[in-house]
């Protein structure tokens, strides 16, 4: 296991090295990107939270991992990962082509792999193991459930509104895309996602653990992104974003104080 985990560890250095590059370039190189203004402004609002949130969080979670070894540093590790993976499927998928574009697709596929072999190693019976009695797991699956089924409504909504009247999605004409990048990503990485973690939290099975707060720490640096993004293109949509960065926060904090410290000795 210890190869595994200094696989990570290297990739994840890369991963943080190729972001800040990228962050700081499309913050102050202001024609990197080739998109209209509006987009340009979410592009650079997404570099701005990558550089003083997701950075730090994921060197943090890093150090504290190789520092003592605790469950909940790895946790945070492997939200980062999957906030790479989320948050990199926007650039490479519906960024209009340029200078960054092969950064960021290293930085997306460095990520997707490095997750995969984090979770494959994950000691999910060290976790099960130190979830305490008293976590409140109803609140975190009724969180989980109303984000789901309020996209997956929001999104067929949307969908059928095409199929019977020809009107297209607004995202899909503001952004000038042939399809919705937005519909597909988020139906393949949060709707299917949290519907697979409530499912198995109500089960009690560690891995809904894992997925929630994967998830919901996502989210919470997620909706930073739209809720700065929306105070500079479109402040009327910021309070959307707002609320549901607020609810992943509370499940978050349920999740960490739901959860023993517990240290992993001898992981490799």
């Amino acid at each position: 296991m210890h190869q595994q985990r200094k696989t990570v560890l290297v990739s994840s250095i890369v991963i943080i090295g190729l972001t800040l590059f990228a962050s700081l370039m499309g913050i102050f190189k202001t024609d990197i990107y080739n998109d209209s203004p509006t987009f340009i402004t979410i592009w650079q609002s997404n570099d701005l939270i990558t550089l003083i949130m997701a950075i730090p969080l994921f060197i943090l979670a890093i150090v504290m991992w190789y520092k003592n070894h605790s469950i909940k540093s790895l946790l945070v590790w492997m939200s980062i990962l999957w906030y790479m993976i989320y948050n990199f499927a926007y650039y490479v998928y519906g960024a209009a082509f340029n200078d960054l574009y092969l950064i960021h697709l290293v930085i997306y596929t460095l990520s997707i792999g490095s997750l995969i072999i984090g979770l494959s190693h994950f000691p999910t019976s060290i976790l099960e193991k130190s979830i305490k009695p008293t976590f409140s797991r109803k609140i975190v699956i009724a969180q989980m459930l109303f984000v789901a089924i309020g996209l997956t409504v929001i999104y067929t909504m949307q969908s059928l509104l095409y199929v019977f009247n020809d009107t297209l999605p607004a995202i899909i004409e503001q952004s000038g895309h042939v399809t919705s990048v937005v519909f597909t990503i988020d139906f393949s990485m949060v709707v299917l996602f949290f519907v697979m973690g409530a499912v198995l939290l109500i089960k009690k099975n560690a891995w809904g653990y894992v997925i929630a707060f994967l998830g919901n720490l996502k989210g919470v640096i997620y909706m930073s992104v739209l809720t700065l993004a929306s105070l500079r293109t479109n402040p009327d949509e910021a309070m959307i974003w707002i609320i549901l960065g607020l609810l992943s926060l509370v499940s978050v904090i349920l999740l960490w104080v739901g959860l023993k410290n517990t240290l992993i000795k001898k992981i490799d």
